[in-house]
This record gives C-alpha cells, structure tokens and sequence, in this order.
C-alpha cells in the first residue's frame, strides 16, 4: 500500500501575543490561512519500525523529523502494520514561518489513517495526537481560515476568505521560533490589545479587516535580523496592499492590487531571497487537492 499527499503551507493574516502562559510556552490569538505552497509527503506500508527519507539532507530523518514523530505516535495508538516508510519531499522553505514540519506531522497522521483505512481515528483524536506533536499541527487538520487561541493549538474554523493570489518572498536565513518568543517574553512590550481576533470569531474575516491586522513579532524580528526588514521595505516600496510577517518569520507575504507591480520586485529584494507565487486556499481545495493522484 503506498500513497502520496500533499502538505500545505500557512501564513498568519493576524498574530498577537497576549502574555506567558503557566506552561512556558504564550497565550496567543491567530488567525491562519492556508496557502497552495506544499511539500509531498509519500507513505508506504514497508518493513518494521518507521523510516523516513528526505532528499533535503540537511533536514533530519529520525525522531527529530516532525513527520517521523508523528508515525510513531499514530503507530503507537494503532499498531496495525508493523513498518511504515515515509519519503518527504521539501518546497516549503525551513524556517519561514510557514509551518512546514507541523504541516508534515499533520499529512502524516491524516495520511495513515486513510491508507490504513483506521475509522475509529477520529478528527478529534488525531488533533489530540497532534496539539502533542507542535502547537501548529491542529491547525494544518482543519486548514482553510481558522482562528487559533491558546497556544495556537486551539483552533475554531471562519468562514473561509475567497481564494486570492499572494506573494511568498523568503530571505536567505532561518528564523527560530523558540528564540523570537524567548526574546519577546524579555521585552514585555506594553502593546494595545487589538479586536481582530474577537471580531473574527464573532463575525468571520475578509481581505479588508486582514488589511487591518498585525503580527506582534515583526518589529523585534526586523530588528534582529535586518535582511527581513529590508525584503518589509522592498514589499511596501512595490506597491503591495497588505505585507505582514507569518509566524516568526522570516517569510513574509503580500498582496497586490495590480500584478504588473509585483513583476518589478524581484529586482529590489535582497540577494539569496526565495521569491514564490502562491495562492489561498479555503477547505474544499484542500479536500480536492490534497491527495495526488
């Protein structure tokens, strides 16, 4: 039994940081949206134990993977075949803030309990399996707009946005998560409390009030690391009508209102940036899309 999925990116219209939480990690409120930008993730009943295999040798195959993590706990839960072989084939840039690795483990759960035909595996289960892999994992099971709340990981589906083309720009550098939160904690920046993420819950989102949001993270983010805040200047110098950070970085996207002035940007940007076309998705194209045929 072998099958191949695909394994979607997501940006951030909107991220405030709210406060540290008891637990270490902080108190969120986000809202994703999932982009067409994918890695293939390909499962095959093989062998024992899991094993996985990324061209991508930089990236590691064992226990550290995401997506191997994920096969064992789903194995663990429901130990119907003794071996699974993973091979992952990475598009989404590491360390952009595009949730590659929890889009992975998510892949691989929904993945594995569609080849292994496992119906008792719930949505709800394998959320449970995913909140323990990565804060982003809940998410990437849902897809579409969505808002997160705690840790992100709480996740309650808007109405989806209509699909519409961005831009994906990328700098050549990796931003890690784990140390921008650390770093933000230490500043306890004293920042208004913004509405978006209410008035999303209460009423859904649309393209003008994501025009409105922020990301809590991009001014320390361009401050550490100014290759990012020079691709935020390129953006805005374009002509872009939304540019916002997602996630922690270092990609950011943008919207423009002509596409003759994104064609001229790719001169203006850094040197090293990974520039990419990409277009949302609401939850019937991820649906449709998401196996390969």
């Amino acid at each position: 039994m072998r099958a191949t999925y695909r394994s979607f990116a997501k940006v951030n219209l909107h991220l405030e940081v709210l406060g540290p939480r008891p637990d270490g990690y902080h108190e969120l409120r986000t809202i994703f949206q999932s982009v067409d930008l994918c890695d293939l993730v390909s499962l095959e009943v093989e062998g024992r134990g899991v094993r996985l295999e990324v061209a991508d040798r930089s990236l590691p195959s064992d226990e550290r993977n995401l997506a191997h993590q994920a096969a064992t706990t789903f194995l663990a839960r429901w130990p119907l075949v003794d071996g699974i072989r993973i091979t992952l084939e990475k598009r989404i840039p590491v360390g952009g803030g595009l949730g590659g690795g929890s889009s992975n483990a998510a892949a691989v759960l929904q993945g594995l309990r569609d080849l292994l035909d496992v119906r008792q595996a719930t949505d709800l289960q394998l959320e449970e399996l995913g909140r323990d892999l990565g804060a982003d994992v809940p998410f990437f099971l849902t897809g579409g707009t969505a808002l997160g709340l705690g840790r992100g990981d709480e996740i309650e589906p808007l109405p989806d946005l209509p699909e519409r083309d961005i831009l994906l720009v990328t700098p050549a550098l990796e931003v890690s998560t784990a140390s921008v939160f650390r770093e933000y904690g230490e500043l306890t920046p004293d920042q208004e409390v913004s509405s978006m993420g209410r008035l999303a819950w209460e009423e859904g989102v649309d393209w003008g009030m994501a025009a409105m949001g922020r990301n809590d993270l991009e001014p320390l983010v361009r401050r550490r690391f100014p290759e990012v805040g020079h691709v935020y200047n390129a953006l805005v110098e374009a002509g872009a009508s939304l540019v916002r950070l997602s996630g922690s970085g270092s990609t950011w996207f943008a919207c423009f209102d002509d596409s003759t002035e994104s064609a001229e940007l790719e001169r203006a940007l850094p040197p090293g940036c990974r520039v990419c076309r990409a277009r949302t998705m609401n939850r019937a194209s991820l649906q449709r899309l998401r196996v390969v045929q």
